[in-house]
C-alpha cells in the first residue's frame, strides 16, 4: 500500500482527516491531579479532538508499578461529532498514564498519551503571608516525592512606586502544572513552595497518591479584608494606609480564592481549604478586630462555599496569633468557636507552639536556617526536626492536623460537572457574529450563560467577548482583532465551571498546505487495481481547517472504492477538517484504466486560511505545491493518452526567458563541452568538443579558448588546438551574432580512474556582459565549462 494511501487512511479513517497524530488531548493536561472521593476513587474527565470514530476510549496505567491501580480501556464518548470529544475515566487515587484511542469499524485509528495525570488530593491555602509564604531566602525543601504538583507561576506583583501589591482579577489562566520542588512558586501568590511542598510529601507518602496546592494568601491580612472584599468592598493593609489610593486592586484577597475555586476547583475538585491567619488581628481600647473574628471568618467560609456552586467545601482552620512578639489567646479562641460551631470546618494545627521558628531565631514568619544538598525528607522520619527548620516544622505541624480522621470525615467538592468548547470557523473578520460550541456533561440552573472568554496562545485571558444562553453560543468578535492567534474558552455562569479551551486558531493568518499524488503502479494491466494516495500535508505556522480536496479523474478511469472521498460525476471530492501543523492526513482511491496512457492530477479547491506560496482551485497547471500529477500507462497497446481535466487553470504568463537581452553594442559568449565517450578503456582515445556560441549583438573577434588536461591523458596534436604553458590553446575564431562554432581536441587515456577536463574562454572582443575571459574554471561563469570521464 503506498505511502500516502497508508497515512490518510490513518488520519482520515478517524474522521475528515485520517492521521493518527489528529487525535489530541486537551483535558487533562500533564501533571494535573484531580480530587479522589471518600471511597479512594476519583473521577478524571477528559476532552479534545478526533477525526470521525465509532467511539473513544481511554485507559490509566500507573506511571510506576504500586501507584495506582490500572484500568481497562473505558468507552469516554460513542459517535463523537464535530471532532470534539468528552467523557470521563474512573479509577482509584494513583499516578498514571492515560493513553486515549478513537476506534471505527473494530480498528484503531488514532492513540495517544497524557503523562502523568494524577487522582488524589487538591488543597488551597488561604489566609496571610504565613499561608503565602515569602520566597525571599527561606531555604523551603519543596516535595522530595516529586508527586507533589503546582502550577509554578504567580499572577501579582509590586508597584516601584511604594504602592500595596496588585494581583490580577482577571478569568485564571489555562493550568500548566510542575513538581513543587525548592523555590518553585504556587500560583497564583506564593513565590516560593514555603512548606506547602513538604506538606504534600507527608500525604504522597500516607496515602501513595499525588497531592495538588493552590494558593490564595495575602500579607498582612485581616479576616476583616477577607470579609469586605468577598462582600464586593475594597480592603487595605491595617498597618499602612494612608489613604484610598493604597487600596487593594481588583478585591483582593478574596479575588484570588474565588477565582481558585470556580476555576481550578470547577475542574478539578477540592479537598479542603487550609486557612492560616491571625496574626494581624488586633485589639486596642476603642477599636478590637478580635471580637468580631468568629462572626467574620464563618461569612467568609459561607460565602467561598457558595462562590464554589454551593458545594460545602471542607475548611481546615489553624490556630494562629503570634505576631512575632506575642500570642494573642482570644484569637486562637476565636478560631476555635470557628471549628466547633461551624459544619465541615476541621481543626488546624495550633502553631502558636511553634517558637524561634525563624530558622532558629523570633519572628512572625516560618524559615529554615539551610537547604541541604540532600533532601532530608522528615516526612520519612518521625523524630525531632532540628529546632532551626522552621518551615519544616510548620509542615509537619499542619501534617498533623491532617490526620486519618480528617481525611475519612472532610469529604471533598469533587467534580460533577464538565464543560469543552467546540471549534470555530477560523474565517473570521472584526465586528462578524461567530458561533461558539459548547458540549457539557451534568446539570446546570435554568439561568445558566455560556460565557466566551478570548485567551492568547498560551491560554491566558485577553478579555470576555460575549455571553449567550444559545448553544453554539453567539458572540461578535472584537472590532480591533483583525489578525492574530487565539484560543477560546466557555465559562458557565451557575454554577461556574471554566470549560476547556479550543486548540489555537488563527485570524487573518496564513498556512501552508501541500499536496502530493502518487499511484502504487506506474505500468498496469487492463484487469489491474491501482490504488491512488493523496497526502495533504501543513507546514505550518498554525493549523488548516475545512480542507477541500478534488481530483478530476482523467476519461476511461473507473473508481472501484475510496476512502475518504466521494465520486460525483466523474469528479473525486475529499476534505479534512482539521490540519495541525506538521500533521499529514492521507485519502486514497482504487481503480481500473482501458487501455493507454494516463496522466491523472489533483489540487486544493479551497481552505479557511490563505496558503502562504500558493492559491487553492488555480488549477493543476501551475507548478504550485497544492496540486500534484502522476502517470501510469497499460501493458496492452493501442488506446491514447488520457489527461485530468483542468478546466479552472488561472491564466499563466508566458514563459520568461532566462537569458539577458541581448547588447547590441556587445558580444556574448558561451562555451560548452562534451566528450565522446566518458568511460573509455586504458589507452583509449577520446575527442573534446567545445561549442562557442556568441548571444550578443556585435561581432567576436580573436577568441581563444584554453583547455586543461587531468592526470592521466595525454594531449594528441592535430585538431583545433595546439599544447603550450598551462594548457592547450586554441586557433583564434571570430564569431559573429547568434552563431555558433565548434572546436576540437583529442587525447589518449594513459592511467585507470576519473578525471575532469576543464576550459575557459582566455581572450576575446569587444568585452562580455556576464563573464571576464581568464579569470578561472571554477567561478560559474558561462565562458567556461567541464565534463568528466572514468577510464577503465
Amino acid at each position: 500500500m503506498p505511502r500516502l494511501f497508508t497515512r490518510l487512511l490513518f488520519g482520515l479513517l478517524l474522521g475528515s482527516g485520517w492521521a493518527a497524530a489528529q487525535i489530541q488531548v486537551l483535558q487533562p493536561v500533564p501533571n494535573v491531579v484531580v480530587q479522589r472521593s471518600a471511597d479512594n476513587s476519583g473521577r478524571l474527565y477528559i476532552s479534545g479532538r478526533t477525526p470521525a470514530a465509532d467511539r473513544v476510549e481511554a485507559q490509566l496505567t500507573p506511571v510506576t508499578p504500586g501507584q495506582g491501580t490500572a484500568t481497562g480501556f473505558q468507552t469516554i464518548q460513542s459517535n463523537p461529532t464535530g471532532g470534539l470529544f468528552l467523557g470521563s475515566i474512573t479509577a482509584t487515587g494513583g499516578w498514571y498514564v492515560l493513553t486515549v484511542q478513537a476506534i471505527r469499524n473494530g480498528a484503531v485509528i488514532g492513540q495517544t498519551t497524557v503523562q502523568p495525570v494524577g487522582i488524589g488530593e487538591v488543597f488551597i491555602t488561604a489566609g496571610q503571608s504565613n499561608a503565602r509564604g515569602l520566597g525571599l531566602g527561606d531555604n523551603d525543601l519543596g516535595t522530595a516525592t516529586g508527586r507533589v504538583m503546582s502550577i509554578n507561576a504567580i499572577n501579582h506583583y509590586k508597584p516601584t512606586d511604594g504602592r500595596p501589591i496588585i494581583s490580577s482579577g482577571n478569568p485564571l489562566p489555562v493550568p500548566v502544572y510542575s513538581p513543587l520542588t525548592a523555590g518553585h512558586q504556587i500560583y497564583p501568590m506564593a513565590e516560593s513552595s514555603w512548606g506547602w511542598g513538604e506538606l504534600g510529601d507527608y500525604v504522597v507518602n500516607r496515602f501513595n497518591v499525588p497531592v495538588v496546592f493552590y494558593n490564595a494568601g495575602w500579607d498582612a491580612s485581616t479576616v476583616e479584608n477577607w470579609l469586605s472584599t468577598a462582600n464586593g468592598t475594597p480592603a487595605c493593609n491595617r498597618y499602612y494606609c494612608p489613604d484610598d489610593s493604597y487600596r487593594w486592586q481588583n478585591l483582593q484577597p478574596y479575588t484570588n480564592l474565588k477565582n481558585v475555586l470556580q476555576y481550578y476547583g470547577s475542574m478539578g475538585g477540592v479537598r479542603a481549604v487550609l486557612w492560616h491567619q491571625g496574626e494581624a488581628e488586633y485589639c486596642f481600647s476603642n477599636n478590637c478586630s478580635v471580637t468580631d473574628y468568629a462572626n467574620r471568618l464563618i461569612s467568609v467560609i459561607q460565602k467561598s462555599r457558595q462562590d464554589a456552586g454551593g458545594s460545602s467545601i471542607p475548611w481546615v482552620v489553624a490556630r494562629a496569633s503570634f505576631d512575632g512578639s506575642n500570642t494573642n489567646p482570644d484569637v486562637v479562641t476565636q478560631q476555635q468557636n470557628v471549628i466547633n460551631n461551624l459544619g465541615k470546618v476541621f481543626q488546624g494545627p495550633l502553631n502558636d507552639t511553634i517558637i524561634n521558628r525563624n530558622a532558629g531565631g523570633q519572628d512572625v514568619h516560618f524559615k529554615n536556617s539551610q537547604r541541604p544538598v540532600t533532601h532530608p525528607q522528615y516526612y520519612l522520619n518521625p523524630n525531632t526536626i532540628p529546632a532551626d527548620m522552621g518551615l519544616s516544622r510548620f509542615a509537619r505541624n499542619w501534617n498533623n492536623s491532617l490526620d486519618n480522621t480528617f481525611f475519612q470525615t472532610a469529604t471533598p467538592m469533587v467534580t460533577e460537572r464538565f464543560v469543552a468548547t467546540g471549534d470555530v470557523t477560523t474565517n473570521i473578520t472584526p465586528n462578524a457574529v461567530i458561533g461558539v460550541p459548547v458540549a457539557s456533561l451534568g446539570a446546570f440552573g435554568g439561568d445558566n450563560q455560556w460565557q466566551v472568554q478570548l485567551l492568547d496562545t498560551q491560554g491566558n485571558y485577553l478579555q470576555t467577548i460575549g455571553t449567550s444562553g444559545a448553544n453554539p453560543a453567539q458572540v461578535t468578535w472584537p472590532s480591533d482583532l483583525a489578525s492574530g492567534q487565539f484560543r477560546l474558552r466557555v465559562v458557565s455562569t451557575n454554577p461556574v465551571v471554566m470549560g476547556v479551551p479550543t486548540p489555537v486558531f488563527c485570524v487573518g493568518c496564513a498556512t501552508d498546505v501541500s499536496l502530493s499524488l502518487e499511484a502504487d503502479r506506474r505500468t498496469v494491466s487492463v484487469a489491474d487495481l491501482t490504488t491512488f494516495t493523496i497526502r495533504l500535508r501543513n507546514a505550518g505556522p498554525v493549523a488548516a481547517t475545512n480542507v477541500v480536496v478534488q481530483d478530476r479523474l482523467p476519461p476511461n478511469m473507473a473508481v472501484t472504492s475510496a476512502n475518504g472521498l466521494s465520486l460525483s460525476s466523474g469528479v473525486l471530492t475529499g476534505s479534512v477538517s482539521r490540519l495541525e501543523v506538521g500533521a499529514t492526513a492521507v485519502l486514497s482511491f482504487q481503480a481500473r484504466v482501458a487501455a493507454g496512457t494516463y496522466v491523472n492530477a489533483a489540487e486544493i479547491l479551497s481552505a479557511d486560511q490563505a496558503d502562504l506560496d500558493s492559491q487553492p482551485g488555480s488549477g493543476t497547471g501551475d507548478g504550485q505545491d497544492d496540486a500534484a500529477a502522476t502517470d501510469l500507462r497499460t501493458r496492452e497497446s493501442g488506446g491514447g493518452v488520457y489527461v485530468s481535466p483542468n478546466p479552472n487553470q488561472t491564466p499563466l504568463p508566458a514563459v520568461a526567458s532566462s537569458q539577458p537581452a541581448p547588447d547590441p553594442n556587445k558580444a556574448d559568449l558561451s562555451v560548452s563541452l562534451v566528450v565522446s565517450k566518458r568511460t573509455p578503456t586504458l589507452y583509449e582515445l577520446v575527442t573534446y568538443t567545445v561549442q562557442i556560441s556568441n548571444a550578443g549583438g556585435q561581432t567576436a573577434t580573436g577568441i581563444s579558448v584554453t583547455a586543461y588536461l587531468p592526470t592521466g591523458q595525454q594531449f594528441i596534436s592535430g585538431d583545433d588546438f595546439t599544447s603550450g604553458g598551462s594548457g592547450l590553446t586554441s586557433n583564434p575564431v571570430n564569431l559573429a551574432p547568434n552563431a555558433t562554432t565548434q572546436l576540437r581536441f583529442r587525447a589518449r587515456v594513459t592511467a585507470v580512474g576519473g578525471g575532469i577536463t576543464k576550459v575557459q574562454i582566455t581572450s576575446a572582443s569587444p568585452s562580455d556582459p556576464d563573464s571576464t575571459p581568464a579569470n578561472g574554471t571554477d567561478n560559474g561563469e558561462d565562458d567556461t565549462a567541464q565534463t568528466d570521464i572514468r577510464s577503465r
